[in-house]
């Protein structure tokens, strides 16, 4: 099974957590990878490095980065401290795939968290994305972030769109540890 959870909304992450730990508590185990996210400890990885069958990894940098043609668009976000995309995260990126492909065999559930988006950025292509889901057919996947391409959506078994109606963020407030990460 291929699950999608994507769109501008909170939660896609939130989602496939929760759907993680239903599979440990089914005793599958479990491949959660991040990408374009940093080893930083969130709330939700510190919960699920302290549970057993299920490997953790994050291959991005620390921060928040963006195509310079977007920075270029919206400079505010620099004062914000989001920077460019560089050839490291391209590089980050493709490990995590390589991750994968070495791990999967021992997993019966592989969470591609924010791949979505470094599809988006150009940081993986699709067609790779695309072979590695089609190689494991009998395993199940979980991809997550913003901008899914076509592609990926065409051959999902399931797509949850995550839709933006509200968010503090609009009147100004930052996220909350515990409640937004």
């Amino acid at each position: 099974m291929i699950y999608i959870f994507t769109g501008n909304g909170k939660g896609k992450t939130t989602a496939a957590i929760g759907t993680a730990i239903r599979a440990l508590g089914n005793g599958e185990k479990v491949l959660f990878i991040q990408f374009m996210k940093d080893e930083t400890i969130t709330s939700e990885t510190k919960i699920l490095r302290k549970l057993e069958n299920i490997t953790l990894k994050s291959f991005g940098r620390k921060g928040f980065y963006l195509p310079k043609d977007m920075l270029e668009k919206n400079p505010d976000l620099v004062k914000y401290g989001v920077k460019p995309l560089e050839e490291i995260d391209k590089k980050l990126a493709y490990e995590g795939l390589e991750f994968v492909r070495e791990n999967i065999e021992n997993s019966d559930l592989i969470v591609l968290d924010e791949v979505c988006i470094a599809i988006y950025f150009r940081l993986l292509k699709v067609e790779d994305v695309i072979d590695l889901l089609k190689k494991f057919p009998h395993k199940d996947f979980i991809i997550t972030g913003r901008n899914c391409p076509q592609e990926l959506l065409d051959i999902a078994d399931l797509i949850t769109e995550m839709k933006e109606v509200k968010h503090p963020y609009q009147k100004g407030i930052k996220a909350k540890k515990g409640l937004d990460y």
